[in-house]
């Protein structure tokens, strides 16, 4: 009889359901009736009490199997609940850490497809669709809906490909939860974006009244030297010698030059912003374009002060000459309002590799530590305490045109003291794309 009872406890733990534990109960009373109880060999039984203990043992191995087979339900449910709170808990983790829009959506889809092994995609209210790659299900096929929402916002749908009318409860559960995640997800990249949207707005208010301020002050103090020479050329000509009348007049051309340079960096920088600067490359030569640029910055020419090296050769490269001018007169009237009159300034050209090198060299106090590493940026001039140099654009706009031209600039301190700006362009001419 113990026998018989192992035999059904093993048949309920490997089986499940209450039809094989009956069946083996039955069998095992049957066995026992045929080959244990007198007579022997048959199903007839002689002794009263081996019947009532046969049919007790019976019953107690029906009630015993039942009870087993609800523990064994239990346990399983029990792996099944662990098994999805372990995937919910997976499913919140992995939503904190990933960002993108794009991001959000396939790793809320990738979620859903391998816990239900059902394909899906999601449709946004923007119209922008995303699909979980590689599922055979286009927009005809059977699906469910779950509604994407946050905050009371209407993010979108999710579309669940299945051909059952419903979900199993706790796919229906696992699936709501990761919807509900994805919103959350989504909800905060929209709050991200806004807030991005906003910082934009107000660095571009920065730069506008950074780069207001800047051009007043610049333009006032050229304007005021030109009205003063002229206002004292219109009151007193009579009266003033011609040497104080040539003196007044190149002053007066050199605060017009400096308005122009000014002007032509803020139209270029204009064109650098709005991604319209255009490259109209010729081939040019390096002597003509240097002569053309100290042209541009007649103070410097005529103190003495500068010092050229040019290629023995004649070099010639393609460039667009009257950017590349430009670049050398920033650079040059860097160097002049940076250094004083007694210091000297070089002006170097030479040939590296497949390279043409500009270098111009001062022996000033050099770059200050603290804009070394922001020297090429917009709004960046003088030193770390002084704003009196300009309005900051000319060595930016420097560097946009000579990237432009697939060259570099860089910029650093001489041993000792002094600085030296280098920028490179390319012989072959660099980039066909003469755009910016």
């Amino acid at each position: 009889l113990m026998i018989f009872l192992v035999g059904v406890f093993e048949t309920t733990i490997l089986t499940k359901g209450y039809r094989y534990s009956i069946l083996a109960a039955l069998l095992s009373a049957v066995i026992f009736s045929y080959f244990y109880s007198n007579p022997i060999y048959s199903f007839m039984i002689e002794k009263p009490g081996d019947i009532i203990l046969l049919a007790l043992f019976l019953t107690f191995a029906m009630i015993t199997s039942r009870l087993a087979t609800k523990l064994q339900k239990q346990a399983d449910l029990a792996r099944r609940n662990e098994r999805a709170a372990k995937f919910m808990s997976e499913v919140t983790e992995s939503f904190i850490n990933v960002s993108g829009e794009e991001n959000v959506v396939i790793l809320g889809l990738s979620h859903i497809y391998r816990y239900t092994g059902c394909g899906c995609s999601v449709s946004l209210t923007d119209g922008e669709k995303q699909y979980f790659p590689d599922q055979p299900y286009s927009e005809n096929s059977p699906c469910l809906l779950q509604p994407l929402r946050s905050m009371g916002k209407d993010l979108g749908t999710v579309k669940i490909f299945t051909e059952k009318p419903a979900l199993p409860p706790t796919e229906d559960r696992i699936a709501r939860v990761v919807v509900s995640q994805m919103a959350l997800a989504l909800d905060r990249e929209l709050v991200r974006r806004d807030q991005e949207k906003i910082r934009i707005a107000m660095e571009h208010e920065r730069v506008k009244s950074s780069l207001l301020r800047a051009i007043s002050h610049d333009l006032r103090t050229p304007l005021t030297g030109i009205v003063g020479a002229s206002g004292l050329l219109c009151d007193s000509y009579e009266s003033l010698d011609p040497e104080s009348v040539k003196k007044l007049l190149h002053d007066i051309n050199e605060e017009a030059l400096w308005l122009v340079r000014l002007v032509e960096n803020i139209l270029n920088m204009t064109r650098i912003s709005e991604g319209k600067l255009k490259i109209h490359k010729d081939t040019e030569v390096v002597d003509d374009i240097v002569n053309e640029a100290l042209t541009h910055v007649p103070g410097l020419a005529s103190s003495g002060r500068l010092s050229l090296v040019l290629p023995g050769n004649l070099v010639s490269l393609p460039m667009d000459g009257i950017l590349i001018v430009q670049v050398l007169t920033n650079l040059l009237d860097n160097a002049l309002k940076h250094t004083n009159e007694e210091s000297e300034i070089i002006l170097r050209v030479y040939t590296e590799n497949k390279d043409a090198v500009f270098e111009v060299q001062d022996d000033g106090p050099g770059i200050d530590e603290s804009l070394k590493k922001n020297i090429f940026e917009s709004f960046t001039s003088g030193s770390a305490n002084d704003s009196s140099h300009g309005v900051g654009l000319g060595l930016s706009v420097c560097k946009a045109i000579v990237e432009a031209h697939g060259g570099f600039i860089t910029a650093g301190n001489l041993p000792g003291h002094g600085a030296i700006f280098r920028f490179t362009l390319p012989l072959d001419g660099g980039p066909e794309n003469g755009q910016q």
